[in-house]
């Protein structure tokens, strides 16, 4: 059995009328049940790739693929892929926190009804697991009918990954989800994903180097599209093999 949630082969990704591709011929292996962090300087291709993972970039007509990404051990490229169905196992957490415009308890509940759940029982267990999950119960269980965006910008981001861990994803992307919030809430999310990979595969976009060593296993580097060096974190951050990664580990550009 294979310990790879999903295996990127050769895998390009051209945006609309754009003549060159955005990302080249992308190798990356993503260990399940690990957190891998993609860095790189901004416009490298981090969020581009992490968007193609649960195909967000179909959302937007003549973006154009070329490869593979096996899930499952089927490629989710493939036209025949449900993407609802792909968008409910490889969840999805954005950088701005941005909770629906209704009440806390109905955020949570909203994939598993689009699913057709409708025992209000199994509804309100999962409601409270999924909220026990994100580390946000105890703050909210008092006020589940609340307005969600009465919430501060660290809980709403933890409301979206319960809501995201609510329909029972195997996979968790998150894009650079702690850019938006202070210290304290960075923080809150940090140790929230590092709990998460005991449950779910998890890769994060992060521009922060500090943020990748804490939270990652694995890291990946990106530059202008190329993925230039992948390995464990630590190899990664303290003995990188290419002059490029070294330079930007050594803060020589970013």
């Amino acid at each position: 059995m294979s310990n790879l949630a999903l295996d990127i082969k050769d895998f390009s990704f051209w945006y609309a009328k754009s003549q060159s591709p955005s990302l080249k011929n992308i190798n990356l292996p993503i260990q399940k049940g690990k957190v891998t962090a993609l860095i790189g300087p901004s416009g490298c291709g981090k969020s581009t790739l992490l968007r193609s993972i649960n195909r967000i970039h179909d959302l937007y007509p003549g973006n154009k693929y070329e490869g593979e990404i096996k899930f499952d051990g089927k490629n989710i490229l493939s036209q025949k892929t449900d993407l609802i169905d792909l968008r409910i196992k490889i969840g999805m957490i954005f950088q701005q926190p941005t909770a629906f415009p209704m009440s806390i308890k109905d955020n949570v509940e909203y994939g598993l009804k689009l699913a057709g759940l409708k025992d209000k029982k199994k509804l309100s267990q999962i409601v409270e697991r999924s909220l026990k999950g994100a580390n946000i119960w105890d703050e909210v269980k008092d006020r589940l009918d609340d307005d969600a965006n009465g919430l501060s910008g660290g809980q709403r981001q933890r409301l979206c990954i319960a809501r995201a861990i609510a329909v029972n994803p195997e996979i968790l992307l998150f894009d650079e989800p702690t850019s938006a919030l202070d210290p304290i809430s960075t923080i809150a999310i940090e140790e929230l994903i590092h709990s998460l990979k005991d449950h779910y595969t998890v890769v994060i976009v992060t521009h922060n180097m500090a943020q990748a060593t804490r939270v990652s296993d694995y890291t990946a580097f990106m530059y202008l599209g190329d993925l230039i060096e992948y390995g464990e974190t630590k190899q990664i951050f303290e003995a990188p093999k290419t002059k490029l990664l070294k330079e930007y580990v050594g803060g020589k550009f970013g």
